[in-house]
């Protein structure tokens, strides 16, 4: 990771120093690899002072937009973050556990016009998964949606680099019983929660390649 940091600030400093490259009118596709660091999120128990409380972390992922009308486009985005969440009230001793929490949504973001710098909007929805490390455990999806903002530094024509932050809230279903397994000879839930939203926040950054 250290070293796409490298590049990134290379290819950052490049959109500060070269003449105004605005975006070549005629490209139809951006892929923007991603790293960022994702903050927040927990889920709480129904009845209960029990509570499962995902730590920061770094996140990774990929987006994937297609050119549409004046200054639209269409965004395919794929986010994970491979992070660990602390228990309180559910097991013995209040064990951390392993978490992956992955992304998968479509939408779209708009541009604003300018030359080097071009500030940018994006909404997106899809599904988000969370994937215990839990013995036996099952992973859940729930609907979520994504809201960002941002600015996109525009290095060439052909690449640039994409400065965003992001929230991603995923709505539980009411009455959800998640982080189920099969093992020990019957069926047990980890943590029984209301219907509410969790919400995540992410500040972000990648390469934008222009083809």
């Amino acid at each position: 990771m250290s070293k796409f940091w490298l590049i990134l600030l290379i290819a950052g400093a490049q959109c500060y120093t070269a003449p105004a490259a605005a975006q070549d009118p005629n490209f139809k596709f951006e892929l923007t690899p991603i790293v960022g660091y994702r903050m927040g999120g927990s889920f709480h128990e129904e009845d209960g002072d029990g509570e499962v409380e995902l730590n920061d972390s770094d996140a990774q992922g990929i987006i994937f937009n297609i050119k549409a009308k004046h200054n639209g486009q269409y965004e395919v985005l794929y986010a994970r973050q491979s992070t660990d969440a602390r228990t309180q009230g559910f097991l013995a001793d209040d064990p951390t556990i392993d978490l992956d929490v992955e992304h998968f949504h479509f939408g779209g973001t708009y541009l604003f016009d300018g030359d080097n710098t071009r500030p940018f909007i994006a909404l997106t929805i899809g599904v988000s998964q969370f994937d215990p490390g839990i013995s036996d455990s099952n992973s859940e999806s729930y609907f979520s949606v994504s809201f960002g903002g941002g600015v996109q530094l525009n290095a060439t024509k052909r690449l640039g680099v994409r400065l965003e932050a992001r929230v991603f809230t995923t709505f539980v279903e009411d009455d959800s019983r998640i982080f189920c397994g099969s093992g020990g000879g019957g069926g047990t839930c980890l943590v029984h929660v209301e219907g509410r939203t969790l919400s995540q926040w992410e500040a972000r950054a990648g390469l934008v390649f222009r083809f």
